[in-house]
């Protein structure tokens, strides 16, 4: 005999309790689950309830460190970059391979050969010359280039202050994760500069959004970087001489531009200079 209705709703009816208060209970563990994220974004995110925080202050825990990085600027802006110095010293080389390829096609013109081959190894020669008339002041300009990075790198000064520049570049960033930690921590008010480069947390990995922050403190303390808004200040000129203090600036520039656009790819009108 089948069940009746009434039958089939007292089997039924437990079920869609059961049911009902399992969403009760879910829909309560979100909220407090979205309320906890929520305060954990807006802090991470600089719009802490604390008091304000200055990240590009100079206290007394960073100044040496600082000073450092302000010697090895000054140090590397008479320094070529090592991309640059082998792009120079391929330049060189280049022209005086010209130089060898025509020394040595005249050297073989004085001897006796058959006509045709004489008239290729001359055409050989000229087309050797021309290049070398056409590269000649690329090269010379290369060489003096070259010579006076030589010299400057030999200077003691330049080469204690760029060591210890590299030394406290790794200091600074770690500088940069520990008082950016605190802040969190703290619940600070970070500054406008802060969340317009970084916007809202990545989710749901903000390994990529932490780190992109620390670099950037890190930036902004290196290069004495103090703009209210825009979180890199001007931004870096990489073929300033090809001097070593600015290519490498312009590469971590870069980098900061790119981890900022994969971080934000919706903000097309995004800039951060």
């Amino acid at each position: 005999m089948a069940p009746t209705e009434k039958e089939r709703l007292d089997v039924l009816e437990p079920v869609v309790e059961s049911l009902v208060a399992t969403t009760t209970q879910l829909i309560a563990d979100l909220g407090r689950v979205s309320s906890r994220l929520l305060v954990l974004e807006r802090r991470l995110a600089g719009l802490g309830a604390g008091a304000d925080e200055d990240l590009d202050r100079v206290d007394d825990e960073i100044a040496g460190t600082v000073s450092a990085l302000r010697a090895a600027w000054d140090a590397e802006q008479e320094l070529l970059a090592d991309e640059v110095r082998a792009e120079l010293r391929g330049e060189v080389a280049e022209y005086e391979s010209l130089q060898e390829r025509r020394d040595t096609g005249r050297a073989r013109l004085e001897k006796r050969m058959q006509r045709f081959e004489r008239d290729a190894l001359q055409h050989s020669v000229s087309q050797a010359e021309w290049q070398i008339h056409a590269r000649e002041a690329d090269a010379t300009e290369a060489y003096h280039r070259l010579e006076a990075d030589r010299k400057a790198g030999e200077e003691v000064w330049r080469q204690e202050a760029v060591a210890h520049g590299d030394k406290a570049r790794g200091e600074i960033q770690a500088h940069a994760r520990a008082r950016l930690q605190r802040s969190l921590a703290a619940d600070a008010r970070l500054p406008v500069w802060f969340r317009v480069g970084l916007g809202e947390i990545t989710a749901p990995d903000p390994t990529p959004w932490l780190r992109a922050a620390a670099t950037l403190v890190a930036y902004r303390l290196e290069y004495g970087v103090t703009d209210a808004v825009h979180p890199l200040g001007e931004a870096p000129v990489a073929a300033a001489g090809g001097s070593a203090a600015w290519v490498r600036r312009a590469k971590v520039y870069e980098a900061l531009v790119k981890q900022f656009e994969e971080m934000r790819p919706d903000s097309r009108s995004y800039s951060i200079t």
